[in-house]
């Protein structure tokens, strides 16, 4: 951001954004009265820096703020409970103080009383950039009507950015006040007359204005409704592109405090639509800022209206989307700040009306995204309930409602989760019951739309799970069964709809499953068309979003070091080094959770050491492979039967039985384990 000099720096809770908003004007517009001294202040006070709307799309917020803060003259702090407890408006306080000392800053007071509507550096003497022990007694313009109000508050504080006396402020600005209205009397008749044809003609320009909105909004509406439907099933979203850049473009050109509660909403819908289409394709660079957007459009209507409960289901879904991204991203911290905000949403719509089933739904969706997140972090301890109490809700909600397709399906989607995490905490049999659960609600919901692709999609996934447990547990040709009727769904699906990105992800995690099948069963061939096809669907993700953890990192590590232990296992010892050292680069960075590709990529680095003829190196590879082992990975089958591979080719036969042990013990052989090529 270019240096530029700022007069003063308001800083403030969002929710006292109308105030801000507010004084930001009477600031900017201020005009010195003629009689003061003020170098410097020939043309006001302007600029004002009031928030990052300041600031330029592209920029880098943090240091942009803290740059706007060094390049401003002073500062004024909105003083409320908001303010008082908000980390960042103490952050800004604080850096402020440290370049310039208490001298210039300004406190208004919005609401509450003081101290207890105070950040606390606000009450911290500052020495030398230092804050000391001694406290600080800001004298604070006070907006609020029952003291100064908000005419004199802004004296105040004006009195206090030009340096003059309050008195002389005001005598100044009384006559400079009383000469304009002695020219204003001259002309007030012929004001009076040219101002009521300007108001006619302004309400018109108004109502036209806000037809010619209403018009735009519903267009936009409609092709991001009706028209997706029509276009979804044929695979040709890619035609409303252009629409969603367009709606974009146009919204951006509006100020939200212009529009009315009504527009608002319009606005929020069809942002959020145009998110989800981009979300729908790949394109995330794009449908997380609309997203964005769209979660700031309906904030304004919470503040407007705190019980707005049409609003707060719209910010939900808002804050929900932004998180998912977040989430799909590896952003662990921003999905669940956003994921929360959903939660306490849909959590306080429940209880305002329990016989609201919509309302109950999304507090099932909520407790399943935070078991998402303690899934994510390896507690599966504090997951499975969550997941259960989910599951509960809506098995509750889909008998309430006559067992619909569409609830079924949901139904079906939580207990996927129950199953996964079933499966991390070792109990097996139970997940084998839980997916065939699963699997029965997707059947009864394809007996009333046999083409429903929202059931086949999720059907795809299970029946991989299903055919991965089943050939774990030794039960192969049933496996196989479970695993062809996954793979031909996921490419019919693909076939209909090659835009889909979860039909995508479903059909990669289907082919990469049977084709360890298939190469534990002598079937080399079909095992290297499955991988094959596996690595081609994940290039177009990984085309679509470069972003994406899942796309970029877990799922090629996971099909890249698949191949290596097996139908790649033959490439020079060279190659070998550099596939398994990329990958433990990639995987070992930073506090990544262990995973069982990390595991397999030493594996790999010891075997092409020892291919290579060094056996100190091969063996310290080895070494590192059997020290990996991640409490968070709950019973990771891989990781145990590849530790237990490292163990025995080291020497360790105990510690290869022990580890082996503990799967058979959950009635686990696992496919990794049947016949490592390298």
């Amino acid at each position: 951001m270019a240096t530029r000099r700022y007069k003063a720096f308001i800083s403030y809770s969002h929710r006292d954004k109308r105030v801000a908003n507010w004084l930001h004007g009477q600031l900017e517009n201020f005009r010195v009265p003629e009689g003061i001294d003020a170098p410097g202040l020939e043309d006001g006070l302007r600029p004002v820096f009031k928030d990052r709307e300041e600031l330029p799309a592209s920029e880098d917020l943090g240091a942009a703020l803290e740059e706007a803060i060094r390049n401003s003259d002073a500062l004024i702090v909105l003083c409320s409970p908001h303010s008082a407890i908000s980390p960042w408006i103490a952050k800004e306080i604080d850096l402020f103080k440290r370049v310039n000392g208490d001298a210039r800053v300004f406190p208004a007071v919005v609401d509450g009383d003081p101290p207890y509507n105070m950040p606390p550096p606000l009450l911290v003497h500052y020495e030398d950039g230092t804050p000391t022990e001694e406290l600080a007694e800001p004298i604070a313009a006070d907006l609020r009507p029952e003291v100064d109000g908000r005419k004199l508050g802004v004296q105040k504080l004006v009195a206090g950015l030009i340096g003059v006396g309050l008195d002389e402020l005001v005598d100044r600005q009384a006559r400079q006040r009383n000469r304009r209205m002695a020219l204003i009397a001259a002309a007030s008749f012929i004001g009076m007359v040219v101002a009521i044809a300007m108001a006619l003609y302004a309400l018109q320009q108004r109502d036209t204005a806000r037809a010619e909105r209403a018009e735009a909004n519903g267009l936009i509406e409609y092709m991001l409704t009706d028209l997706r439907e029509e276009l979804e099933p044929v695979g040709r979203l890619d035609l409303l592109d252009s629409v969603g850049e367009r709606a974009m473009d146009y919204y951006a050109s509006q100020d939200l405090e212009d529009l009315s509660a009504e527009e608002l909403a319009r606005r929020a819908r069809a942002v959020q639509l145009v998110a989800e289409m981009h979300n729908l394709r790949g394109d995330n660079d794009k449908a997380l800022p609309a997203f964005r957007q769209a979660a700031r459009t309906t904030q304004e209507l919470i503040e407007r209206n705190p019980n707005d409960t049409d609003a707060l289901f719209a910010h939900g879904q808002s804050l929900y989307w932004v998180g998912y991204i977040a989430w799909q991203r590896g952003d662990t911290d921003a999905a669940r700040e956003s994921l929360e905000g959903y939660a306490r949403i849909s959590t306080r719509l429940a209880e305002m009306d329990r016989s609201n089933l919509d309302w109950q739904m999304e507090e099932s969706y909520a407790l399943s995204n935070l078991g998402t997140l303690a899934f994510d972090g390896g507690d599966y301890e504090t997951a499975l309930p969550l997941f259960e109490r989910s599951v509960e809700t809506v098995e509750r909600v889909a008998v309430a409602e006559g067992r619909p397709a569409a609830r079924l399906i949901e139904w079906g989607e939580g207990i996927s989760w129950v199953a996964s995490t079933q499966n991390s905490l070792g109990d097996f049999s139970e997940a084998q019951r839980t997916l065939e659960q699963e699997i029965a609600l997707y059947e009864e919901a394809l007996k009333k739309a046999p083409r429903n692709s929202d059931a086949l999609r999720p059907l795809v996934f299970a029946r991989q799970q299903l055919g991965w447990l089943l050939a774990a547990t030794g039960k192969q040709a049933q496996a196989r069964r479970a695993l062809d009727n996954a793979a031909a769904t996921a490419e019919n699906l693909l076939a209909q709809d090659s835009e889909n990105t979860w039909t995508i992800e479903m059909a990669i995690s289907a082919l990469g499953t049977r084709a360890m099948l298939n190469w534990t069963a002598g079937r080399d061939a079909e095992a290297s068309a499955d991988f094959d096809r596996a690595q081609t669907l994940l290039a177009d993700l990984q085309g679509r979003d470069a972003k994406n953890v899942n796309w970029n990192v877990e799922r090629p590590a996971t099909l890249e070091l698949s191949r290596g232990l097996t139908d790649r296992a033959n490439v020079p010892p060279a190659e070998h080094l550099r596939l398994a050292r990329r990958w433990i680069d990639r995987l070992d960075e930073g506090d990544a959770p262990t995973t069982w590709p990390l595991v397999a990529a030493h594996l790999i680095e010891a075997s092409a050491l020892q291919r290579m003829g060094d056996r100190a190196a091969a063996a310290a590879a080895y070494a590192r492979a059997i020290a990996l082992e991640d409490e968070k990975a709950g019973l990771d089958v891989n990781m145990t039967a590849l530790r237990a591979v490292a163990a025995e080719r080291l020497g360790q036969g105990d510690l290869a039985r022990q580890l082996r042990q503990k799967l058979a013990e959950k009635g686990i052989s696992a496919l990794i384990d049947k016949r490592i090529a390298i």
